[in-house]
Parts: structure tokens; C-alpha cells; sequence
């Protein structure tokens, strides 16, 4: 198996790769359309999971920490990965 997985390493080696002979700065292709998309759909699902935990510690009647904690694990997680996939289509 470890005589398999180096040859496979030799053979990924040899192969001439396009983007190699470029420096690191043009490596990068430019914006992708699907990192765009997905970028500002988690971006809104993770503002409306904010706006939908502010409302309801406003105006909620019961004070259900089971909802809250969901809430807050959803619109952080969404707004996390929105924020990245936007600033990784903008190359940072």
C-alpha cells in the first residue's frame, strides 16, 4: 500500500502543471459565480436567523433557550460562511 501511494505521489509530480510556471500572485483565476451565489444566500439565511432571535427576545412571551441557542448557532454559522465564500470571491 505504501508502495502504491508513493508511486502515485511520483506520478502527481511529474505531471506539468499550467498554473506552476506563474507566480503566486496569478494564481488566482478571478470571482466564481457559485462562491458569489452561495456567499449571499447564507448571508441572508444567517441576517434573517438574527433578525428572527432579536425579534423574539423582544417581543416573545416565553423565554425558550432551546430556540435562542438554535438561533444563534444558525445565523452565526450562516453569516461565518457568507462573509468567507464573499471575501474569498473578492481573493482575500
Amino acid at each position: 500500500m505504501l508502495y502504491l501511494f508513493l508511486c502515485t505521489i511520483n506520478l502527481i509530480a511529474q505531471i506539468d502543471w499550467e498554473w506552476m510556471d506563474r507566480p503566486p500572485e496569478e494564481w488566482y483565476e478571478g470571482p466564481s459565480l457559485l462562491l458569489w451565489v452561495l456567499g449571499w444566500i447564507f448571508l441572508f439565511i444567517g441576517l434573517t436567523a438574527l433578525i428572527v432571535l432579536v425579534l423574539y427576545t423582544r417581543y416573545g412571551r416565553e423565554i425558550s433557550i432551546r430556540l435562542s441557542i438554535i438561533t444563534i448557532l444558525i445565523a452565526s454559522i450562516f453569516l461565518g460562511f457568507g462573509f468567507h465564500f464573499i471575501l474569498l470571491n473578492y481573493g482575500y
